[in-house]
């Protein structure tokens, strides 16, 4: 091995440092990355020895074109030979490195319009077919027909319709909670996968920022902490082009297996176009996603590289578990903390265990770049592309895993950061639901008929849920003020559907209340009764959030409500949370 390639890969030099150098011996001169705007790819291409890295056609003058190239470590004699040979031919070459090289073409390629080029029917730009277009007018005609009839008419078939999926749900919450009591947890590496000599893959780690200066500092420390060979990790952070703060912030602490990547301008400005432009250059053979407030455990990289290396060709991700490290700051958050552990330490284990498909963490999410590729990648669109990535993952016929690590994250703790997170979830799903049941009979032969009922429920019913929660509310307290009568009709159907009623919303509470409450102490979050009485409360606010998606929906479908990170003041204080496992807290 060069000693260039060996102080490059064993992150002592800086890319730039070690290609601006090597510019100077060649007598040409050095443009970092964002130094030069691409006309065209392999235009007039130049043979450098067995240079390949380029050339990129950068521009033209009356005299001649200029290109720029990124010879390879162990290409750099060679070059340098060719270019002392033939000045001429020097005249015209600048260098760069090869990360600026495949930035700069993957711009000029526009990768992020690549999903709905390639899949148009898995694109959410295109929101509605023409038999979802008669459906929702048909929910549209049924809500005015509502309107005119008598308000207890209305009440009624709320609670009936929420009655069927409080029970639904509410076992599926216990099923979860019973399935996963016993569950084997991985807590560490076993001794031999800690081998210095292992030949470990190349590992790309995506972190799409916006507005996240307040944050850099304690992101890059925690990525700095990641157990895996630096030579082999390629950390790369997606910042908008207007985002100079950023920019600035995240320069003042970047190590040298870290790079900044602009994302040009351009619509949607969303999650998932960032996330699709850094994946179109990305140098991985696998990769994974972090947010701007991520605490990954240290050796999260090393055991998703593991399970995908000893799992089966059809195994396309891995989710890790997500969990809040700032849970008593509000109500609001110590909610979405007892929240992310039914899901993520329950409910999302639970469904891998049956084989099941779920929406993805919007974090986390490990996957096969080459998987990735073979299906799109993400969906601009989309504003939980999360949730829509799980489910195309097992319409292309791939699996998707469970890893036992957890990433932690800082719960919002105010009501509007909340609500216009929690809206820009609902909006996603529902453009999830539009896209993934545009051809039910499709999607059901894809993935089978009890995994399309377990998707639908799961997401499909959680959002009706969610939507009649108030009216069901309000219906109850009518009862039992007596400003809503029961159904008139004999004793025995009143009281059948009185009881139904409340038989329904108990097993749903029930269900879901001991299902956090064992989540939350397998945290170690301490849940008191106050905190499950409150749930209803949580659930109201929910609705709202509900609502105001289903606003945006249809005005502004894709519109990106930025959550602010790095404003909890009790992160440090809870750091206890992300210590290993015992067994009173197995979960890890």
């Amino acid at each position: 091995m060069a000693a260039s390639e060996y102080l490059l890969r064993h992150a002592i030099v800086s890319e730039d440092a070690l290609y601006s150098a090597y510019a100077e011996c060649c007598g040409v001169p050095f443009i970092p990355d964002k130094g030069f705007r691409p006309l065209s790819v392999n235009d007039v291409p130049i043979a450098l020895g067995n240079a390949t890295s380029g050339p990129l056609l950068i521009g033209v003058t009356k005299r001649f074109p200029y290109y720029v190239i990124a010879p390879t470590v162990d290409q750099f004699r060679e070059v340098q030979k060719h270019l002392s040979a033939y000045p001429e031919l020097a005249q015209k070459i600048r260098i760069t490195t090869p990360q600026a090289l495949r930035h700069a073409a993957s711009v000029l390629q526009t990768p992020a319009g690549d999903l709905e080029s390639r899949f148009p029917e898995f694109s959410a730009r295109f929101r509605f077919s023409t038999s979802q277009i008669w459906g929702v007018g048909t929910v549209v005609a049924a809500f005015f027909i509502g309107m005119v009839l008598p308000l207890s008419v209305v009440f009624h078939a709320s609670a009936l319709v929420f009655s069927v999926l409080c029970i639904v749900i509410g076992i599926a919450r216990w099923m979860s909670a019973h399935a996963t009591e016993f569950e084997k947890i991985t807590t560490h590496l076993p001794n031999e996968f800690n081998d210095p000599l292992i030949n470990w893959p190349r590992y790309t780690v995506l972190v799409p920022l916006y507005r996240e200066a307040a944050s850099a500092e304690s992101l890059i420390s925690g990525l700095d902490a990641l157990d895996y060979p630096k030579d082999q990790l390629d950390i790369r952070f997606l910042v908008e082009r207007d985002d100079e703060a950023t920019r600035d912030a995240l320069r003042a602490y970047l190590l040298p297996h870290m790079t900044i990547v602009t994302v040009p301008p351009g619509y949607p400005r969303t999650k998932p176009r960032a996330l699709a432009h850094g994946l179109a250059s990305a140098a991985g053979d696998l990769v994974t996603i972090y947010d701007a407030e991520d605490l990954p455990q240290p050796d999260q990289l090393k055991k998703a590289a593991v399970i995908f290396a000893l799992g089966p060709e059809s195994l396309g991700c891995l989710q890790a578990r997500l969990a809040i490290d700032n849970s008593s700051e509000s109500f609001l958050s110590r909610q979405f903390a007892f929240e992310y552990a039914c899901l993520f330490d329950q409910l999302i284990p639970w469904f891998n265990q049956l084989s099941w498909p779920f929406p993805l963490g919007g974090t986390s999410n490990h996957f096969k770049k080459a998987v990735l590729d073979s299906i799109g990648g993400w969906d601009k669109y989309n504003v939980t592309e999360d949730a829509d990535l799980g489910i195309r993952l097992a319409r292309f016929g791939y699996t998707t895993g469970v890893l036992t690590s957890t990433t932690y994250e800082e719960a919002p703790i105010a009501w509007a950061a909340w609500l216009y997170q929690r809206a820009r979830w609902y909006k996603g799903w529902l453009h999830t639901l539009c896209v993934h049941f545009r051809q039910p009979v499709r999607t059901v032969k894809e993935i089978g008929g009890i995994r399309f009922c377990a998707i639908i429920t799961l997401v499909g019913g959680g959002l009706l849920m969610i939507a009649l929660h108030p009216f069901v509310a309000l219906t109850f307290a009518g009862y039992g003020m007596g400003f809503i009568p029961l159904p008139s009709s004999s004793s025995f159907i009143k009281d059948l559907f009185l009881g139904t009623c409340v038989s329904s919303a108990t097993i749903g509470y029930l269900g879901s209340a001991w299902a956090a409450w064992r989540a939350a102490r397998r945290r170690g979050y301490r849940p008191s009764v106050v905190d499950l009485v409150l749930m209803p409360v949580y659930w109201i606010c929910a609705s709202i959030a509900f609502y105001r998606a289903l606003w945006e929906f249809l005005i502004t479908p894709y519109s990106w409500n930025k959550t602010s990170h790095g404003i909890s003041r009790m992160r440090a204080a809870h750091a206890w949370l992300r210590k290993p496992p015992t067994p009173e807290r197995p979960v890890d």
